[in-house]
């Protein structure tokens, strides 16, 4: 289904983008914004039942932007019926061209869409590690994926690894998928001051130099095998664990009981985004260990903040890390890159090179080109 217009009118679901701090929201909001900085000629509608405080202003100041929400007592009352069943006949009245789904799924009745919808899939972690998921979870996910990926005239994949995957566990023919990578916010591009620094390591009460590992704790992202290969280095630094905690945290704490480190190794939970880049230039080292994901955006963000990377050679962890990032496959060379930390050199023309496939304008006209 091809588009020639001049001008297109090109629908989001914004839902994410209006109401999530984190993963979905941050793409969302990335693909959201570099439309509308990239191409003021098209027009865009951004559809989201609700609209959280903090982000009422997000797209103020854009004159071809319009945002969509329930206006009726239904829609007002029953939020993801209004988002499921009411926003297509909106499409087709607005006459739109183009409707994304950003966040793995599209309004039931879709098909009723007279222009061309996209959706785009993040990973399918509950199909390839459903030792991670409730059942009833993978079950709805599974039918609410699968839908929207038949129903859709193109799937986006935000990694190769996403793309086999929807190909393997869907059964989705290949043909109508489109890898089209993701960036990370771009305050990560900004370099921190020294007094900013200083003040976010009192603020979170660090010391002058640590590892740091960022990422919801969970056992799919392995912190315990970070914790184990750090204590194992035996070195004179500290550990740093920046996300939301779950029981999983608990293991964590038990770990570090039993070999009295809890001098060496912090927790932070609730942490402001804004922190991110200077917590991320404070540190020596930044590890993400995961054991799978879809594409892996805190691999992104310690590249662009310039800090020395240690990744888990895993899924599409590769795929963003390139060759501009240590891997490790066992906890002994996790080991070993602690151990060594101090005299990993950070190769900047690789680290330049891979993020330069990251680049908004690469992405948002790769994106595009996927809507014409």
């Amino acid at each position: 289904m091809a588009i020639t217009k001049s001008q297109l009118k090109i629908a989001f679901d914004a839902k994410r983008a209006f109401n999530n701090h984190t993963g979905l929201g941050n793409y969302s909001r990335f693909v959201i914004k570099g439309m509308l900085d990239a191409y003021p000629q098209h027009v865009f509608y951004l559809f989201t039942p609700s609209i959280k405080l903090e982000f009422a202003k997000l797209f103020e100041g854009y004159t071809n932007v319009h945002v969509i929400s329930p206006q009726n007592i239904f829609g007002k009352t029953f939020k993801a019926l209004w988002r499921t069943y009411s926003i297509t006949g909106m499409l087709n009245k607005l006459g739109v061209d183009v409707y994304h789904g950003l966040s793995n799924e599209l309004p039931a009745n879709i098909k009723s869409f007279k222009g061309k919808s996209i959706v785009t899939i993040h990973d399918l972690i509950f199909l390839r590690y459903p030792q991670y998921y409730k059942i009833i979870d993978r079950l709805i996910y599974k039918r609410k994926f699968t839908k929207a990926c038949l129903d859709a005239h193109v799937v986006v994949a935000a990694s190769k690894q996403t793309a086999s995957d929807i190909h393997f566990f869907l059964g989705i023919d290949s043909r109508k998928i489109e890898v089209v990578y993701q960036n990370c916010d771009e305050q990560f591009d900004k370099k921190i001051t020294s007094k900013e620094l200083e003040a976010v390591r009192e603020k979170y009460n660090l010391t002058s130099s640590y590892f740091i590992c960022i990422g919801t704790i969970e056992p799919r992202k392995k912190q315990l095998m970070v914790l184990k290969a750090f204590h194992q280095s035996n070195i004179n630094n500290h550990l740093v664990f920046v996300g939301k905690h779950t029981n999983y945290t608990e293991e964590l704490h038990q770990y570090i009981s039993q070999n009295h480190i809890a001098d060496k190794v912090h927790f932070i939970e609730g942490a402001d985004f804004f922190d991110f880049p200077a917590l991320y230039q404070n540190a020596s080292m930044a590890i993400y260990a995961s054991e799978f994901e879809g594409f892996g955006i805190p691999v992104l963000e310690a590249m662009r903040s310039g800090v020395n990377v240690a990744v888990a050679n895993t899924s599409s962890l590769t795929e963003v890390g390139g060759d501009a990032v240590n891997y490790f496959e066992t906890s002994a060379q996790l080991t070993a890159l602690f151990k060594n930390a101090e005299s990993l050199i950070i190769n900047h023309d690789k680290v330049q090179n891979q993020l330069g496939k990251f680049s908004p304008q690469v992405l948002i006209a790769q994106l595009l080109k996927v809507y014409s």
